[in-house]
């Protein structure tokens, strides 16, 4: 099936299925629709999963594959791969057991089980459709073009998109402005792909220069600095790697074309730079942003449609195609000549230009800029983030402090009282995290996709890729690898491994890249529309079918892989259940009925016996039943449980307030503000408790005055 054609429905299937992840888990950190997005993906990837063990190549009762070379195709391409990201994945859940945030690592470890069940379904998808690169390439391109014009959509009906205030940047359906660029850079080299190859439809490749304007656009507007530089990159590598070049560079230099003015405008206006802009501030310009993006469309489609044409009836010479690669090549070594030329004929020098530059990155108090100027800004937060990653690895280096506990780790090292769930870099994230246990296990799943992908996409240099043909399925596969480069770059300085929709794209490019294995040589690979001899033998006529029974070997791996599936899906669910528990049990609490909510809360704690939600909601039921040693000594668990926790310190001191014992409060608020000095709750607890004593003081005193 290497060369099977396949139906454009599938590419349709899989993009609606992506951008479907995407919209239904924003942007994770709604447990309960994140949850429910992973169990999707876990029964998705896992039917895919059973799918491969029972029915793909390899197997003792294909005797055609074994002639056309068993040793082949019953290996494992991406195995490594496979096997470091299960190793995450193992490490993340055991971290529970260690961790200072059981009840993040409990939900982390589900979220990288439902990861692993995406790489492992795409590794699978690769092994029963090898020649499906370009189905899974337009599945990736389509999402990202949805998502991406989801986004810009919000801003042309603000009034029917949820979209926050906080700030002007673009940011639905993430509510993160990183992630929605991080989708649409992820989307550029696969859109490149779709308008410089030389086979299709031409309406196909003359959408790919809106869609391209429609990522672009999105990009720089959305002021994502990783997500630029990520696009850029895989930009770049696309160029110099895949013999596609002034097609390519065609449909960059239009897109970019007509997509600049559109961002320049929006750019000059302060409801796409500033924050707290009012919704009316929005309203007045959505029909402007609307027009500009429907001429840009419509335009980059009429010049789309041309350069087909034109590439199709007048094709480019030798000599002509040597030419313009040698003014391209031209333009791209002068120009960073120039820029050099004139950094180092400034004022500050080259070397003052740099150490400028410096210490904007690792500076925690310079200001970013807005609008257009933070593109080419280095400022930003994140060196404080990073500073507070460090400090809390050097508490526990070797295994960290467990996974996904930077959220209460960074607390006591933090500056200010901002609220910040991630370190915004992944290996920063994962050494404070996973110590360097977690960082070897990433750099090792890194190195093995790293060398299966330059396998798969014909780039290593073994006898068997070396003179692998520019075939459209190489196109693909290189385009793919690209995608998930375009990812990595970004997610290395920002937190989208948090995000599902973004993530689990990257995730299908990368395992099928991984487990597609190596190029034929040249003579031995099947053309377009031609199957295996499995297949016909499978579907052939009634004379020459053969019937293939799973291998016993075979149902015990993919009962093996329902079992695990099952485990991953219990691990997934149960953090979601238990909220649903506690949310149930404070609504019987405000209907006046604490026996039903003390059940609840008990079922909560049964679901998830990690998190302190469960106990709080315990404590609130005998509370109301009056049982107040008995809720207070659950509260006293809490803390047992979760000793770094400021929030079960400050829980405890509330309480004593109730009884109205503030001595004891203040002591349990002095935890707490050790724990992390910049509680802004902490402070308002103290002033309850120092209010309560200070009315207890001058009662006495009128007492006395009394006597």
């Amino acid at each position: 099936m290497s060369g099977y054609r396949f139906p454009r429905a599938t590419s349709i299937a899989l993009g609606a299925a992506l951008a479907g992840a995407a919209l239904g888990a924003k942007g994770g950190s709604e447990l309960e629709r994140t949850g429910f997005v992973a169990l999707a993906l876990i029964a998705l990837s896992a039917a895919v999963v059973l799918a491969a063990v029972l029915r793909g190549p390899g197997g003792p009762e294909s005797e055609a594959t074994r002639r056309e070379g068993a040793a082949a195709s019953a290996r494992l391409h991406g195995g490594w791969a496979l096997a470091a990201f299960a190793a995450l994945a193992a490490l993340t859940t055991v971290s529970v057991t260690w961790s200072i945030a059981p009840d993040l690592s409990y939900v982390e470890a589900g979220r990288t089980l439902a990861y692993l069940a995406v790489f492992a379904g795409a590794v699978a998808a690769a092994r029963l459709a090898p020649g499906a690169a370009s189905a899974v390439l337009g599945g990736l391109l389509l999402a990202a073009v949805a998502i991406a014009a989801y986004g810009l959509a919000a801003r042309v009906w603000p009034g029917a998109f949820s979209e926050g205030l906080l700030t002007g940047r673009i940011s639905v359906p993430y509510d993160y402005w990183n992630a929605l660029a991080g989708t649409a850079a992820v989307g550029i080299v696969p859109a490149l792909w779709l308008g410089a190859r030389r086979t299709g439809s031409a309406l196909a490749r003359a959408a790919a220069y809106p869609a391209t304007g429609i990522l672009i656009a999105t990009v720089v507007i959305a002021q994502s600095r990783g997500a630029l530089l990520g696009a850029a990159l895989a930009c770049v590598a696309w160029i110099a790697l895949v013999p596609l070049r002034l097609r390519s560079i065609a449909v960059l230099a239009v897109a970019a074309a007509g997509a600049a003015p559109v961002a320049a405008w929006a750019l000059a206006k302060d409801p796409f730079r500033l924050a707290g802009q009012p919704p009316a501030a929005r309203e007045a310009i959505a029909g402007d942003f609307g027009l500009l993006l429907a001429a840009m469309v419509a335009g980059l489609l009429a010049a789309g449609l041309v350069a087909v044409k034109l590439q199709t009836r007048r094709p480019l010479t030798v000599r002509a195609r040597w030419r313009a690669g040698v003014a391209i090549a031209a333009v791209a070594a002068v120009v960073p000549l120039v820029l050099l030329t004139s950094v180092a004929t400034s004022d500050r020098g080259l070397a003052g230009t740099v150490s400028d530059r410096v210490e904007q990155l690792t500076s925690e108090g310079e200001a970013t800029p807005v609008g257009g100027a933070r593109l080419s800004s280095v400022s930003s937060s994140r060196a404080g983030y990073w500073d507070e990653a460090w400090s809390a690895f050097e508490e526990r280096p070797v295994t960290g402090l467990g996974a996904d506990s930077f959220t209460l780790s960074r607390l006591r090292y933090r500056d200010d009282s901002r609220h910040v769930g991630h370190a915004h870099g992944f290996l920063v994230q994962t050494l404070a995290d996973l110590g360097l246990l977690g960082l070897a296990v990433a750099l090792a799943l890194l190195a093995a996709w790293g060398a299966a992908a330059m396998r798969s996409a014909g780039l290593g240099r073994s006898r068997r890729t070396a003179h692998a043909a520019w075939t459209t399925e190489r196109t693909a596969l290189v385009a793919l690898a690209l995608a998930v480069v375009a990812y990595g770059v970004q997610s290395a300085i920002d937190w989208t491994w948090f995000v599902p929709g973004l993530t689990v794209m990257a995730l299908v490019a990368a395992g099928f890249v991984a487990g597609r294995g190596p190029q034929r040589r040249p003579g031995t690979s099947a053309e377009p529309g031609h199957r295996t001899a499995d297949a016909q033998a499978a579907t052939g006529p009634p004379a020459t079918r053969r019937r293939l029974r799973p291998s016993p070997p075979r149902i015990a791996g993919a009962a093996g892989v329902a079992l695990a599936a099952l485990l991953a899906a219990w691990v997934v669910w149960q953090p979601v259940a238990a909220d649903r528990a506690v949310a149930r049990s404070y609504e019987l609490l405000d209907a006046g009925r604490p026996a039903e909510a003390l059940r609840e809360a008990e079922r909560a704690r049964d679901h998830d016996p990690y998190s302190n939600e469960p106990l709080y909601a315990r404590a609130a039921a005998l509370g109301e039943q009056g049982r107040d040693a008995a809720a207070l000594a659950t509260l006293r668990q809490a803390v047992l449980e979760h000793p770094r926790d400021p929030q079960a310190w400050l829980r405890i001191a509330t309480f004593e307030l109730g009884l109205g014992a503030p001595r004891a409060a203040l002591e349990m608020v002095a935890v707490a503000q050790r724990l992390d000095p910049h509680s802004s709750a902490a402070v308002v607890v103290r002033e309850r408790a120092d209010e309560q004593l200070s009315r207890r003081g001058a009662s006495r005193t009128v007492s006395a005055g009394t006597r």
